[in-house]
């Protein structure tokens, strides 16, 4: 025990005696390097040699393995570009010239700051004499009457997605945005209640004002031009700009039946906040890249059969 005890604290003092150690290491970025370029092999040798402690979890290891790719040509110019310039590798993600995409459906201007705000938390499943975080959402989108914007990891409830069809229908302005590695799940269930892929790229065509957009976490670069990407992990739905529902329900059906979550129902000045954050998502989205067939190359196997 003593001297598991004293592993630990070693962490501690490790090249500081601060506790709260700097958040950038560079040997941590050279690790890293090393598993993308050699495997966990190269990972696991390349600690030892420099005696670090891992800190890196199985599945975190995984997830890089899997997910870290070689840039595309455009983008490999830019890697070289930077690495003349004498950049490492990065936490950040690259700099855009693209333009911000317009919330051209409208977006209220609602005034909350004289607002006191009120925050009331529901559980799943639900405490006694307490509706469902699922029954909430679905009445807070049926009393929506301007705008209702989603971000959301997974999004694949048939109800709640009916609901926001038929919000459509009275003239609401609906704006989604989905984790990017989780599109294929909602392109899936679109599918299933009759829209295709065509009418999630163009749904405007078809009088419906609903914007659907995907979001990718902040990317990673390495000095080799691999690169992964993170993912979006926001879980929050704002109706008029006035409240949100936000906190660890995804729009699932195990969450509905089988998961514990909870969220939290804001009303007032705090609401703001929420505002800017979905402006600030909706910012950094893309559109869902769509070919001829309708779809991205790493969806097909999960439609083929619809």
């Amino acid at each position: 025990m003593e001297s598991s005890l004293s592993h630990l604290s070693s962490l501690a003092e490790e090249d500081n005696p601060m506790y709260i150690q700097p958040h950038y290491k560079e040997s941590y970025r050279l690790a890293i390097y090393a598993l993308l370029c050699g495997g966990r092999e190269a990972y696991e040798e390349f600690l030892r040699a420099e005696q670090i402690s891992p800190f890196l979890s199985d599945e975190e290891i995984l997830f890089m393995l899997e997910n870290g790719e070689l840039p595309d040509v455009e983008d490999d110019f830019e890697m070289k570009r930077t690495m003349d310039t004498g950049a490492q590798s990065t936490y950040f993600p690259s700099e855009s010239d693209e333009e911000v995409p317009d919330l051209e459906l409208g977006w209220p201007e609602v005034s909350l700051e004289a607002s006191d705000t009120s925050i009331s938390l529901l559980f799943n499943p639900p405490r006694i004499n307490t509706p469902s975080i699922k029954e909430v959402v679905r009445k807070q989108i049926q009393d929506a009457r301007q705008v209702i914007a989603i971000a959301m990891d997974v999004f694949t409830d048939v109800d709640i997605f009916k609901e926001i069809i038929t919000a459509t229908l009275r003239g609401v302005a609906v704006y989604i945005l989905l984790d990017d590695s989780h599109f294929s799940s909602f392109l899936a269930m679109s599918l299933r209640v009759g829209i295709n892929q065509q009418h999630i790229e163009r749904l405007h065509l078809f009088k419906l004002n609903i914007r659907v957009r995907t979001v990718q976490g902040q990317q990673y670069h390495c000095q080799s031009g691999m690169k992964f990407h993170g993912a979006l992990e926001q879980k929050f739905i704002l109706i008029d700009c006035q409240t949100v529902l936000y906190g660890t329900y995804s729009y699932t059906w195990t969450c509905e039946k089988i998961n514990l979550s909870m969220a939290l129902v804001i009303t007032g000045q705090l609401v703001s906040s929420y505002d800017e954050e979905f402006r600030r998502l909706f910012a950094r989205s893309t559109v869902p890249a769509l070919h001829e067939d309708g779809l991205r190359p790493k969806h097909k196997h999960i439609l083929e059969n619809y």
